[in-house]
């Protein structure tokens, strides 16, 4: 005869309301946990499970009855704690915890109830991993949270390729065309900012009031000439000024929500100044005024980029 082997129990140690046998159904887990639940609280939450229990059902008086589940206990143990009355809510520690519970309890069982909670637990990843907020976004069909992760990803270079994005694998090709051609289309507007200075005033325009203007060769000038500033008023720029704004602009278009004051471009601003010395005591914090006027200004500007999203 031979011996027939069996997998080791599952070292999966559950907690109440689940170790308790008072349910009158129990799910198993893939790996062989039992979860005592009960029919009507499943019912109430899940369409899913309504549909399951309204079939003739064996007779409750020989045993409890078991359904088979197709999630591992952890996975199953995360997504019962997240909306079942008198269990302690989950410490979701990762974006893949939180995708792959929502994939259950959503996609699955359709327990629309609990999206609310959903997107505010999704949100607080923006952060962390904006683009890979958006596919689950998108999965969900979620207007409100893609639109945020997709300004989110504006920091970011996404459109540089240097890597293949690990979210790629949950979005669809055209959910990640659109996310291209709105950073694409959000890049454009963020450096027009700093090629056309309209929208600004020249009293706000660092340099202006430098003292050696007359003296070309401790600050010199701009070779573009004369600028249009806001109500057309036209002024000319000192060439440190010029050559910070070329810097910002190659900085928005791989970026167009890139931290503007960062350390590298504020080093590379202090060497464009070289010598001046009036630059450098009245030009460098007018400068700092400066980029805050032109992030609100570009912040702006991408309010009115739309998102095309098929959903």
């Amino acid at each position: 005869m031979t011996e027939t082997t069996r997998d080791p129990p599952s070292p999966f140690t559950l907690c109440p309301p689940f170790d308790s046998t008072g349910g009158d159904v129990q799910l198993r887990s893939s790996d062989g946990v039992d979860f005592h639940v009960h029919r009507l609280v499943l019912s109430l939450a899940s369409p899913f499970f309504k549909d399951m229990f309204s079939l003739p059902q064996p007779d409750p008086g020989l045993e409890v009855a078991t359904i088979q589940m197709s999630e591992t206990a952890s996975v199953l143990y995360r997504a019962l704690r997240f909306w079942y009355p008198g269990a302690e809510p989950p410490a979701i520690q990762t974006l893949d915890e939180l995708r792959e519970m929502l994939e259950v309890l959503i996609l699955k069982y359709d327990m629309q109830f609990i999206v609310p909670a959903a997107k505010k637990h999704l949100r607080e990843f923006l952060a962390e991993d904006s683009v890979a907020v958006f596919a689950i976004a998108c999965r969900h069909e979620w207007r409100d949270v893609a639109l945020e992760a997709a300004k989110s990803s504006l920091r970011l270079p996404i459109r540089a390729f240097e890597s293949r994005p690990a979210q790629l694998e949950y979005m669809t090709a055209d959910t990640y065309h659109s996310l291209l051609h709105y950073h694409t289309k959000c890049a454009i507007v963020a450096t027009a900012s700093t090629s056309a200075l309209r929208w600004a005033s020249y009293a706000d325009i660092p340099g202006t009031g430098c003292t050696n203007w007359k003296n070309p060769t401790v600050c010199p000038r701009a070779r573009a000439g004369h600028w249009t500033f806001a109500h057309n008023t036209l002024g000319p720029l000192t060439a440190w000024f010029s050559a910070c704004l070329d810097i910002l602009a190659a900085t928005l278009l791989q970026s167009p929500a890139a931290t503007l004051d960062s350390p590298d471009f504020l080093s590379q601003a202090v060497e464009k100044i070289g010598a001046c010395e009036s630059c450098r005591s009245e030009g460098f914090p007018a400068l700092m005024k400066f980029l805050g006027i032109l992030r609100a200004q570009i912040e702006h500007d991408l309010d009115s980029v739309e998102l095309d999203l098929q959903f």
